[in-house]
């Protein structure tokens, strides 16, 4: 936060906002205009002020990352990124820690105490914590940690939901949990303002072993500091804000919502898992971290960057990737790959393959090939590649009763969690052509002509 502020990328207010509605309207209007991260730092009715927008810019990630925010490029910074997961660094556990300032026991532990009641959105049906906190759990087989990011709503003092949606890690563990103790609570911790690379890290979708704590380190290139909880085995970031402990039964389910997606769209009303406050613990005048989800180009572009690192580590290990890009407008469903085409079918073997990876299995509905010199960071190109190389019949693959994470409006609840899924075919059918003893006609791009045109200009006096 500090080197934000330095960098003039984090507004202030001082100003007594409501958490009910203005923490809501004045976050969705940075985040339309991109604008700096802000710290309210009077919220109505409580002490606890509230960060927001910390990671939703290529520039904040750059910093996050100790990278120069000249070089906000997304291409640089994934391949940083992707130098930096090769080499997980092991966490470090420490007595003591920031977090373990303030410890609250028992009745003690109280939301209402260290929780400003945000209203992220006007039809949430209660305030939430987990828009942007790592809730953490541990295999109870192979004792590996994971982090991740599950909306948490506020349903008591010493409750909340917690939506561990199927396919992620969380879940799984919960799963297992259940099959190994039935009957028994499972323990979680949900970490809430957190050194940014533990939330990037949180936000992907890494592969077990090791845990998120270990590729955080990575990123940080040093270990990530870790410290006991007080009421069960579970290790949570040290330098925390806050630190929420509890318990999670697997049978036991409440209804949740609506809450404002990341697709854009309110959520229905749907039942989650219950979480058990049994303690906080805190720093001194402690700082609560969220964010505003909504339509992908307001709520940054953090979550996709992260798992286009994560898709483009697994792609381009395969013959012939060449790019690929996660545009944060297609909500996690949408994957562009630039393909190096080398043989009949090769296109198909590269979508199945998305299709068939472990993490992104539940999320891209639509992949579409490209051919090389396409790039895929550009729709405009990307459109015309679809537009001129397409035939319905021959170049549209479609993949019945896939895996699903259950937010895409195209169906009704009723129908979730598993979808049909479509790739394209994209690529230039120079198989097509060659059977027939014939070339593809060639662009007409005049590539050399444009660079002379470019190198002179000033000449033409012409303002763009």
């Amino acid at each position: 936060m500090i080197l934000l502020e330095k960098k003039g990328l984090l507004a202030k207010v001082k100003a007594e906002v409501d958490p009910e509605w203005e923490i809501n309207g004045v976050t969705k209007k940075l985040q339309d205009t991109w604008g700096p991260a802000v710290l309210f730092e009077n919220v109505k009715r409580h002490k606890v002020r509230v960060l927001c927008g910390l990671i939703e810019t290529l520039e904040r990630i750059a910093l996050a990352l100790d990278i120069d925010p000249a070089d906000a490029d997304v291409r640089k910074i994934r391949e940083e990124w992707l130098k930096r997961i090769e080499h997980p660094i092991p966490p470090k556990i420490v007595k003591n820690g920031p977090c373990k300032e303030n410890i609250l026991l028992g009745d003690k532990a109280d939301l209402d105490a260290i929780f400003p009641p945000i209203r992220w959105h006007k039809g949430d049906g209660g305030p939430y914590i987990g828009t942007l906190a790592p809730v953490i759990t541990k295999d109870s087989e192979t004792k590996v940690q994971n982090a991740g990011i599950y909306r948490m709503m506020v349903m008591a003092k010493n409750e909340t939901g917690l939506y561990l949606c199927p396919g992620q890690h969380g879940y799984q563990h919960l799963q297992k949990w259940s099959l190994l103790y039935p009957s028994k609570p499972m323990p979680v911790a949900v970490a809430i303002g957190t050194d940014p690379v533990y939330l990037l890290a949180a936000v992907t979708k890494f592969r077990h072993p090791p845990g998120e704590e270990a590729y955080a380190g990575g990123l940080r290139k040093e270990p990530v500091e870790l410290i006991k909880c007080e009421t069960c085995d579970l290790e949570v970031p040290a330098t925390a804000e806050i630190i929420l402990e509890g318990e999670v039964y697997p049978e036991e389910l409440k209804p949740d919502g609506p809450f404002g997606e990341y697709t854009g769209y309110l959520g229905g009303v749907t039942t989650v898992n219950v979480f058990h406050l049994k303690a906080i613990t805190h720093r001194d005048n402690p700082i609560f971290q969220g964010t505003r989800c909504g339509r992908p180009w307001e709520a940054g572009i953090y979550s996709p960057t992260v798992m286009e690192c994560v898709v483009y580590s697994r792609l381009r290990k395969l013959p012939g990737v060449v790019d690929v890009h996660v545009p944060p407008s297609g909500c996690y469903f949408k994957l562009i790959i630039s393909l190096r085409k080398s043989w009949p079918g090769h296109v198909n073997e590269i979508i199945h393959a998305v299709w068939g990876d472990a993490e992104a299995a539940s999320f891209f509905k639509n992949v579409v090939v490209v051919d090389e010199g396409v790039d895929v960071y550009n729709p405009v190109e990307v459109e015309w590649a679809i537009a001129n190389h397409v035939q319905p019949d021959r170049d549209i693959v479609i993949a019945p009763r896939c895996p699903d994470i259950g937010l895409d409006v195209s169906q009704p609840y009723s129908k979730r969690y598993l979808t049909a899924k479509w790739g394209i075919d994209a690529t230039m059918p120079v198989e097509e052509y060659k059977a027939e003893g014939t070339e593809p006609p060639p662009l007409c791009d005049d590539p050399d002509i444009k660079a002379k045109v470019e190198a002179q200009w000033e000449k033409y006096g012409i303002t763009i």
